[in-house]
């Protein structure tokens, strides 16, 4: 079976994106020559032609733009089997979050994971909104989202879900209501922020609009809830929000009104999918029993079956 050298990879992965060899040798501190070698070496062994080259030109080959491709996610992955074994052996673990989504849940969270967990070093990162990177690095163990099962290539666990409220400036002709419906909405144009990280208007987002009868005109993408609230506040637009984000965010220039007929939004744990180690298991128990507990004192009605 033919095995790959890691050290060869990361070679030929900066020849293929420098596409010179003297600054990809620059790069890896090493000699151009030497890389050079390294790069026949490498073709050697797979038989095939990677990078194109003569006095003037390097160029990757179809073989080389596959083995750039599937290069950069064999790196990926020994980088995060590498942070993961380090983690598990010192019991470290990152816990992420993405604007509101830990609000509610992660101070109690930490409180009790650290309670009865004292051996496992906990650290806390707030991520942008739609860049899920870390967590694929494996630089973020786990984190609180808005996401759905399915939705990414993570793996995600719904907690809870909580109303929704429209934030609007308090100029807005529609601020003092004590409620509004999306019909009430059909005029506006609205900040959005990125769910997962690619180019046009969310599509969970513009389906939600749809089903409501709206055209989902979109005024800006914000990724964070502090650039959210200073479009809204400045009259650019409107921004359907979690009901945390009104208990967290209180702005006197910014008016927060329940929508009667929007969807919920979901709080949600989400890590790269593998397998977990005993502290990121350890904290997924603990954000479930403490999301159970939660919605239990939140209405008392609702117990096993709250997502029916």
């Amino acid at each position: 079976m033919e095995r790959l050298d890691l050290r060869l990879v990361e070679y030929f992965i900066a020849a293929a994106e420098e596409l010179h060899f003297g600054r990809a040798a620059e790069r890896l501190h090493i000699a151009q020559p030497s890389l050079s070698q390294q790069i026949r070496r490498l073709e050697t062994q797979l038989g095939v032609t990677l990078l194109e080259r003569d006095s003037r030109n390097v160029q990757l080959t179809s073989a080389g733009e596959t083995l750039l491709r599937e290069g950069r996610k064999i790196l990926s992955q020994a980088q995060h089997a590498i942070q993961a074994t380090h983690a598990a052996s010192s019991g470290q673990l990152t816990v992420g979050f993405y604007g509101s989504a830990a609000a509610a849940l992660l101070p109690s969270v930490l409180r009790s994971f650290n309670q009865h967990h004292p051996a496992f070093d906990v650290s806390v990162r707030e991520l942008l909104l739609g860049n899920i990177d870390e967590i694929l690095d494996g630089k973020v163990n786990l984190a609180f989202t808005r996401l759905l099962p399915n939705q990414t290539e993570l793996e995600v666990e719904v907690l809870t879900e909580e109303a929704r409220l429209v934030a609007l400036a308090t100029a807005h002709p529609l601020a003092a209501r004590d409620t509004l419906t999306y019909a009430d909405l059909g005029n506006e144009r609205f900040v959005v922020n990125p769910v997962v990280q690619k180019p046009g208007t969310p599509a969970r987002w513009t389906a939600e609009q749809r089903r409501h009868g709206l055209t989902g005109r979109v005024a800006a993408e914000a990724s964070s809830i502090q650039e959210i609230l200073a479009l809204v506040a400045a009259g650019s637009g409107v921004c359907l929000v979690p009901a945390v984000v009104a208990q967290h965010y209180p702005r006197t220039d910014i008016a927060y009104v329940p929508v009667s007929d929007a969807e919920p939004a979901v709080v949600s744990l989400a890590w790269r999918r593998g397998q977990l180690s005993p502290a990121a298991q350890a904290f997924i128990q603990t954000a479930q029993q403490h999301a159970v507990e939660t919605d239990l004192q939140a209405s008392p009605d609702l117990a096993v079956g709250v997502w029916e």
